[in-house]
């Protein structure tokens, strides 16, 4: 049965971490971050370099994140209508593209290199209706580095000002964007939507918690699955309360859910049990399809998330996790999602897959005795 906003309150987590910009807690989502819901437009910024003269055409480089619109349409359900708005043409930067990389170095050489961007645009440019800012570099300017972040200032002194506008979100492109194409927007204007990195900002391994389970994690198409979770997607407003069965603790016997996929419009999303103030166990249905044409295994996907883990170290952990794979050198949680009859007990409660469903499956949710 699903909840309605009361009900599904002991799920709700608030943001326990102590970020401040992004987190994967979300009621309520962090007053600075863009809208999720509704006409999102984001101002495209063309940028070249003295030392990386642009060759290819403004509509080339454009074609490199043109995809992002219809992948936003696709994880949100069409709930958030996101249009680039570009300025077709090239803008030189003041210095040469090595002088801003990497663009990660500190939050202020970011701020300054979007301020300046802008700077340059204004007088070509309206920001007045502009939800983000995207400052395309040129793709062929190795210099500018391999990490393209999201532009997510806290508070509105830190944000870039332009036509009676605060910019706060955004994100900034690097030479990575030939390898990662134009699901690295969607990840970044995902970070600027309040949500976290999946992967791990250190240690030997890179995907330890998530594998190729949302483009949060590998945000890559070809990964094994990159459509954004049930709970990151009920964050940011794309399912409904009623399309979420929350437990405040799990079921005494064996109680039966059913699940439609993530992937499709409409139907019961996830069912969620609470394990404290910042923890909760999700359970999602997962089939081959769109983002996710590439999955491995169909089944429920079992994760925990805890809003007390900040983005990089561990927020959401899929179970059960995969080996590492020595072909790919990392875990890939190919097998994790449960199939029709197979089982998997995590923090005290064993989840069943029970059966299919025409687009999804059943499963029964009971407290581990």
């Amino acid at each position: 049965m699903a909840c309605s906003s009361l009900e599904s309150s002991p799920c709700k987590l608030p943001v326990a971490d102590s970020r401040g910009d992004v987190a994967i807690g979300g009621w309520p989502r962090i007053e600075s971050r863009m809208k999720a819901v509704g006409d999102v437009v984001a101002s495209v910024i063309m940028v070249d370099f003295s030392d990386a003269p642009a060759t290819m055409s403004p509509e080339e480089a454009l074609s490199k994140i043109g995809p992002a619109e219809s992948i936003f349409t696709e994880v949100s359900y069409g709930r958030m209508k996101f249009v680039l708005s570009p300025q077709l043409e090239w803008y030189r930067m003041s210095r040469p593209s090595t002088a801003y990389a990497p663009l990660t170095k500190s939050f202020d050489n970011h701020r300054a290199y979007v301020a300046e961007t802008v700077a340059l645009a204004d007088p070509e440019v309206d920001f007045s209706g502009s939800d983000a800012v995207i400052v395309l570099a040129n793709p062929d300017a190795v210099g500018i580095g391999e990490a393209g972040p999201a532009f997510t200032p806290i508070s509105t002194d830190e944000g870039v000002e332009a036509d009676g506008t605060v910019l706060m979100n955004g994100a900034t492109s690097a030479h990575d964007i030939n390898t990662w194409g134009p699901i690295w927007l969607n990840h970044e204007l995902t970070h600027a939507l309040g949500l976290v990195d999946l992967y791990a900002f250190a240690g030997d391994e890179q995907f330890p918690y998530t594998g190729e389970f949302s483009y949060m994690g590998m945000s890559s198409l070809d990964a094994n699955a990159p459509g954004l979770l049930a709970w990151e997607r009920w964050v940011l407003g794309w399912i409904d309360d009623d399309q979420v069965t929350c437990l405040p603790s799990a079921p005494a016997s064996p109680t039966r859910y059913e699940l439609s996929a993530i992937g499709t419009i409409g139907g019961p999303k996830a069912v969620v049990v609470a394990l404290g103030d910042n923890r909760v166990l999700v359970i999602e249905a997962r089939l081959r399809g769109g983002l996710d044409a590439n999955l491995r295994k169909s089944g429920l996907l079992v994760y925990t998330v805890d809003t007390s883990v900040e983005s990089g170290l561990g927020p959401v952990r899929v179970f059960p996790p995969d080996p590492v794979d020595p072909a790919v050198g990392y875990t890939t949680y190919f097998d994790s999602p449960r199939a029709v009859g197979e089982s998997i007990t995590v923090d005290g409660i064993s989840v069943t897959n029970r059966g299919s469903t025409v687009d999804g499956f059943t499963v029964d949710v009971v407290a581990a005795s």
